[in-house]
């Protein structure tokens, strides 16, 4: 006699159908964009129906909100640490931040072309998605300007914020242009 197998607990089931519908959305959006991507579209390529998207998300800016701050997630996990040995310049350690950074952002991960998508946009019908997408721009800022000031700690705070602001504009368009010319090694500019 084969015994039944263990009921999965309904938050499990939850969480599992809302990743789901988070990896549907991201790869719709590398093909057919953020406003070419429609929530029919996302329950086709996730198997789940419209209700399930509507549990989990409010809509479907709601949704891509998610993708940014679920992608960024799993990206940050992905990211070399952020070391310098003593005595290290400044200039040295921002090439090696860079460095390793460019490595995981040159797969251009979801939340990274979605943000860049919505960004550009110039009305609101992405408002949370753009909101995610600075919310994690200005973390990585403030990460990367903590750990300036904590390699050059003569440097005032607002150079530390200066040079966060120019490695996050690097990597976006590191990441870009990876997208428009794609033998082209950032690292060399590090």
């Amino acid at each position: 006699m084969q015994q039944e197998p263990a009921p999965v607990p309904e938050e499990e089931t939850t969480a599992r159908s809302a990743d789901r519908i988070l990896k549907a959305a991201g790869e719709l959006a590398k093909t057919h964009g953020v406003a070419g991507t429609t929530i029919a579209a996302v329950c086709r390529r996730s198997g789940l129906p419209v209700s399930s998207v509507y549990r989990h998300f409010e809509d479907k800016d709601g949704l891509f909100a998610e993708v940014i701050r679920h992608s960024f997630a799993e990206w940050l996990v992905t990211v070399p640490r952020w070391e310098a040995e003593d005595g290290t310049t400044l200039g040295e350690g921002v090439r090696k931040v860079l460095g390793g950074s460019y490595q995981t952002l040159g797969m251009v991960p979801d939340f990274m072309r979605v943000g860049m998508q919505v960004l550009l946009e110039k009305n609101d019908t992405y408002a949370k998605t753009r909101r995610a997408f600075l919310d994690c721009r200005l973390q990585v800022k403030r990460m990367i300007s903590a750990w300036a000031r904590r390699v050059q700690q003569s440097a005032p705070a607002d150079r530390a914020d200066d040079v966060a602001t120019l490695v996050v504009a690097f990597a976006d368009g590191a990441a870009v242009g990876s997208q428009i010319y794609p033998g082209w090694d950032s690292e060399e500019y590090c």
